[in-house]
């Protein structure tokens, strides 16, 4: 059996720049009081940000229970609306779904995919840290996109071929930069053997300021954790190209494409 090339994408931040795009702060504002949260408490980007994401990420990022179910726990258990646990959990669902309509991915990553899908010797992963509510949501943005996508959650084997596979840490119960990610992956859907391993990510670079995910120091661990994590478990150096916005959008996605190119023909 030929070796195969395993090329990652990371989700929000890198292949969706609209999921970031959703949490600038007047947008962000926009969204909460559309969905109804700034009615019952959760008016403010700092109150969002600091007392229910920030908080409940490591949970909800890690669970099959989903955001929606853990942030109204939240907000009810601290006290944070007097509103009904019913009306929470609305305006929270009605938020979930704006946020993951908006998380398209960027039309220009598309002739890339698809290469990817088309190649006999590469095989496609979009592996995020996410909530459960968003596995099926990347699927239909790449399905968008014209890219065949499946679950990694719902698969029993090692994969040959297309479509790619959408892996979620909220499926899998742990983030990417942990070894059990990885070796979870390899046992149920990594085609073998592998002769060269590619991640495009972010590391949270992108992400808003007042996000939790986005501080430098963890964007620092993450990116050591992450690399050391997908060489001991898969036995190949992984080759790291992180997404970085330094300009216009369509100019890193561009540089990004170009990158991959390189490094896939190395």
């Amino acid at each position: 059996m030929e070796p195969y090339t395993l090329v990652i994408f990371d989700f929000s931040g890198t292949l969706s720049l609209g999921a970031v795009d959703f949490g600038k702060p007047d947008r962000l504002q926009q969204h909460l009081e559309k969905s109804g949260l700034a009615a019952i408490g959760i008016d403010t980007a700092d109150r969002y940000w600091r007392g229910v994401v920030n908080p409940t990420w490591a949970k909800a990022s890690r669970s099959a229970t989903g955001f929606k179910t853990i942030a109204a726990d939240y907000i009810r258990s601290q006290g944070l609306s007097k509103a009904s646990r019913k009306s929470i959990t609305a305006a929270l669902s009605r938020f979930v779904d704006a946020y993951l309509h908006c998380s398209h991915i960027d039309p220009k990553w598309q002739p890339l995919l698809a290469e990817i899908q088309q190649a006999p010797d590469a095989f496609g992963l979009v592996a995020t840290d996410h909530y459960a509510e968003a596995t099926i949501a990347i699927r239909e943005h790449l399905a968008a996109v014209g890219i065949t996508a499946t679950a990694a959650s719902g698969l029993k084997g090692p994969q040959k071929q297309t479509p790619f596979i959408v892996a979620n840490s909220a499926d899998i119960g742990c983030p990417k930069a942990e070894g059990r990610f990885w070796q979870t992956l390899q046992a149920t859907c990594l085609p073998m053997p592998l002769k060269k391993v590619i991640l495009v990510d972010d590391f949270g670079l992108s992400e808003q300021a007042a996000d939790g995910y986005a501080q430098p120091d963890r964007i620092t661990e993450r990116i050591a954790a992450t690399q050391m994590a997908l060489g001991e478990v898969l036995q190949v150096v992984p080759r790291i190209i992180q997404f970085r916005i330094e300009g216009e959008p369509a100019d890193a996605i561009a540089a990004t494409v170009q990158s991959v190119r390189k490094a896939l023909q190395a």
